[in-house]
C-alpha cells in the first residue's frame, strides 16, 4: 500500500482542521478551535462559513484550550431520507462532550434547540461516562475521540490512543444511535462494540487514530505520530499515515494490526503535517482511491491534501 501527496494547498482563514465530509461538488471542513463550519467548492476555493454555535471567545481567531469544543471528528447522516452533518467533540474535558447536527436541508430537525446558530446542540456526557465506565473500553487510555464516521447501519468511533493506550474502534447501531442523539422518547443509551488495533510505532511511540471515513467495504482512517501523552497537550508530529479497517474485522477480539501507510510526499520523503480526517473522492480501477485529506499546522491554519492511495 502507498500513500503519495499529489497536490498541497494552505488556508490561513480555516483554522485548525479537524473534520472533513463531502456531499455532491462541496466538502465541509470544522476546526477543533473554531466556531464555524466552513464549506468550500468542488475546486477547494473556499464559499462561505456558518457559526454552528456561539461565537464569542474566537476574537483572536482561535478559541482558547481550555474553552473549546474540540470537535475532532465529522460525518453525513442520512435520516428520513435527508442528509445531516453529525459533528462530535473529543471528550477529553467537561467542554468537549457535546455534538451538533448541523441542517443543510433546511427543515426543523436541528432548529430545536440551535437558538441563534444553525446547527442543535447535544449533550454527550451520558454517552462519554458510559464509555469511561465500562472496563477496558478505552484500551488503557483516556477518552479521545477524534474520527467519526458513519455507513452500513453504524456510527463508528475511532477513540485515539495515548501513551501505551490502544487505539479502540466503537461501533453502535444508527437505530439506536440516532434516536438517542434526537432524545427521542424512550430512547436509551446505544450499546457499543469494541475492537481494538494496532498501529506503526516510532521511538516507542504509536501511531494515533485522528479520522474516518466509510467508502466500499471499509472503514479509511487517518493516523497521525505525535509526542504527547496526553488528550489535552500538542507534540512534535513525526509523521502521517492512511489505513484502513476492513468491516470483517470489526467486533474480533484479538487486538489486530491493520493496514497502513505513510502520508509520502512527491519526492518519496514523509509527510510531516498532522492528518487529521480524510475522505474518498472516488475509486480509479482497481485498489486506487483518490482521497482528499484535512492537516491541522497546530498554529492556527490548515492543508488540505490530495492523495493517490494504492492498495495491493
Amino acid at each position: 500500500m502507498k500513500a503519495t501527496l499529489t497536490q498541497t494547498l494552505h488556508y490561513d482563514n480555516v483554522p485548525s482542521a479537524s473534520g472533513l465530509e463531502m456531499l455532491g461538488d462541496h466538502y465541509y471542513v470544522v476546526g477543533d478551535d473554531s466556531p464555524y463550519l466552513y464549506r468550500l467548492d468542488k475546486n477547494f476555493r473556499l464559499g462561505s462559513q456558518e457559526a454552528i454555535f456561539d461565537t464569542a471567545g474566537f476574537g483572536s481567531g482561535r478559541i482558547a484550550k481550555d474553552e473549546k469544543v474540540d470537535l475532532e471528528g465529522m460525518t453525513l447522516l442520512q435520516y428520513q431520507g435527508k442528509p445531516y452533518l453529525l459533528m462530535m467533540g473529543s471528550g477529553s474535558a467537561p467542554a468537549r462532550r457535546k455534538a451538533y447536527l448541523y441542517n443543510i436541508c433546511g427543515d426543523d430537525i436541528c432548529r430545536e434547540g440551535a437558538g441563534m446558530h444553525s446547527a442543535r446542540t447535544i449533550d454527550l456526557d451520558k454517552l462519554y461516562q458510559q464509555l469511561e465506565q465500562e472496563a477496558d473500553t478505552l484500551g488503557g487510555s483516556l477518552l479521545n475521540i477524534e474520527g467519526v464516521a458513519a455507513g452500513h447501519g453504524k456510527l463508528y468511533l475511532l477513540q485515539r490512543a495515548i501513551g501505551a493506550g490502544q487505539n479502540v474502534l466503537i461501533s453502535y447501531r444508527l437505530s439506536e444511535f440516532i434516536p438517542f442523539l434526537l432524545g427521542e422518547t424512550g430512547a436509551q443509551l446505544p450499546q457499543s462494540e469494541i475492537s481494538y488495533f494496532r498501529l506503526p510505532g516510532l521511538n516507542h511511540l504509536q501511531a494515533g487514530f485522528s479520522g474516518a471515513y466509510v467508502y466500499d467495504d471499509k472503514l479509511f482512517f487517518t493516523a497521525s505520530l505525535e509526542n504527547t501523552s496526553d488528550a489535552y497537550a500538542d507534540g512534535e508530529v513525526l509523521g502521517s499515515y492512511i489505513g484502513y479497517i476492513p468491516f470483517t474485522w470489526v467486533g474480533k477480539q484479538d487486538t489486530l494490526q491493520i493496514p497502513t501507510t505513510p502520508i509520502l510526499q512527491a519526492d518519496g520523503t514523509p509527510y510531516t503535517g498532522k492528518a487529521e480526517s480524510l475522505v474518498v473522492q472516488k475509486r480509479e480501477g482497481k485498489g486506487r482511491y483518490r482521497l482528499v485529506v484535512v492537516s491541522d499546522d497546530d498554529m492556527g491554519g490548515s492543508e488540505l491534501l490530495e492523495v493517490l492511495l494504492s492498495v495491493e
